[in-house]
């Protein structure tokens, strides 16, 4: 009996007796109360279906194949079950709701890799969270993926009795950057150098001492935000300051956005401190190069480490952990720059950069140096006495005649006791 059966049984007046389950009429309309709910509970469950949370087998497979989602073997070769699957689609439909996110991104990348979208679903003991901190660094997203940029510059213009350099500098970058500078003497020595970024007050200039001798070459560059000048080698940041005079001499001004001109300036030789045979008072011909890193906007790289399973085992000895922490059996290598095509926003470019980490073990074992000696001295102290009479008379003439071959030395080369001899 049903509540079908119950609003069938009241269809129908006192008359029929349909109520009396013993009846035909009863038991008619029970059995057609069974089938209508048979069928509610499979409208039920197709309206389910439509919802990830509840639906089942092909049903949810259906689902993910909307977004183009599988099932995925997990480590032990098995295809994971309607819980495990229904968990990954759930955080893969984040997807398209947050496309193009950093997050998105992540999470595609570990899930192809066999982590859950989420670290925080990983399944860790407590005093394991230094060990999901490693596995969250083991990938990496760099936004504004840099490139290098090399711009060279040789046209000069003379300009109160020196050479002036002028370098166009359009750089289309999302942030500013250090430069790095090389400076190149062709011809002629260089006296009173200074650079900088022009319109402003911002750059080095040499001390009057300094001088860059004919085919030099000077570097200028950035050690973590301190000027730093090479000339041929040698370290010669202390011999200059900043356009004003005062020292020391700041970094380099950062290359802007957009465009931007820097100015080289140099002299040649000068009445009263020009040496004789070694400099000229012709004007200095020299060249520039500029090389810089630009962050190129709407990109993104994303760091991977090659061996991504090695790396994996190695994080887990190192925290001592004995559990699984690979959920699936992650996908090729090969495969991650798909997932970033298809998880990345519209017109941004993401990268899959592979990267090689090698786990080797140098294990020191010190022993110690143990030496048994056994020493055993023996010493005998027989005497013995011993008497001879006798008369002996005995004459002995000897007539040896030898002969001896000297080879000749030669001193520092031949050895001694040798059968060489120096005369």
């Amino acid at each position: 009996m049903s509540y079908k059966t119950d609003r069938l049984v009241d269809l129908f007046p006192d008359a029929y007796a349909a109520h009396e389950r013993s009846s035909l009429l009863y038991k008619l309309l029970d059995a057609i109360g069974d089938e209508f709910m048979e069928a509610d509970e499979k409208i039920k469950r197709l309206l389910k279906s439509h919802w990830v949370e509840y639906a089942e087998g092909s049903a949810l497979d259906g689902l993910g194949a909307i977004f183009g989602v599988a099932r995925r073997a997990l480590p032990g070769g098995e295809i994971e079950d309607d819980e495990k699957f229904r968990r990954r689609l759930q955080a893969t439909v984040a997807l398209f709701t947050g496309g193009g996110t950093r997050d998105a991104v992540l999470g595609a990348v570990r899930s192809a890799l066999g982590l859950p979208y989420k670290l925080e679903q990983l399944p860790l003991p407590a005093g394991f969270e230094a060990l999901r901190q490693d596995i969250d660094s083991l990938i990496k997203l760099t936004e504004f993926s840099p490139t290098g940029d090399t711009i060279l510059e040789s046209s000069m213009s003379t300009v109160d009795k020196a050479s002036e350099l002028i370098l166009n500098v359009n750089s289309a970058t999302v942030r500013a950057s250090p430069p790095r500078i090389v400076w190149n003497l062709r011809k002629g020595n260089g006296h009173f150098l200074s650079l900088g970024l022009m319109d402003t007050n911002r750059g080095v200039k040499a001390k009057n001492d300094l001088i860059a001798p004919e085919g030099s070459r000077l570097v200028f560059s950035d050690d973590n935000g301190r000027f730093n000048a090479l000339l041929n080698g040698i370290d010669v940041s202390d011999r200059f300051t900043n356009l004003d005079g005062t020292s020391p001499a700041a970094a380099l001004p950062l290359v802007p956005q957009g465009l931007s001109r820097w100015k080289f300036r140099a002299q040649g030789g000068l009445f009263d401190q020009t040496n004789f045979d070694r400099d000229t008072f012709d004007l200095p011909v020299f060249d520039v190069e500029m090389q810089l890193l630009i962050f190129r906007p709407l990109t993104f790289d994303v760091e991977v480490p090659f061996f991504f399973e090695d790396a994996i085992m190695a994080l887990k000895a190192r925290h001592n952990y004995p559990g699984e922490i690979q959920v699936f059996k992650g996908l090729p290598v090969e495969i991650l720059q798909e997932v970033v095509n298809q998880t990345r926003a519209a017109g941004v470019r993401g990268s899959v950069l592979l990267t090689l980490n090698f786990f080797d073990d140098h294990p020191q074992d010190d022993r110690a140096l143990r030496i048994e000696a056994e020493h055993l001295a023996t010493e005998k102290m027989n005497a013995e006495d011993s008497l001879l009479v006798a008369n002996v008379n005995q004459q002995t003439e000897s007539h040896a005649m030898g002969e001896r071959l000297n080879i000749v030395g030669v001193f520092d080369i031949s050895p001694f006791d040798g059968p060489f001899g120096f005369l």
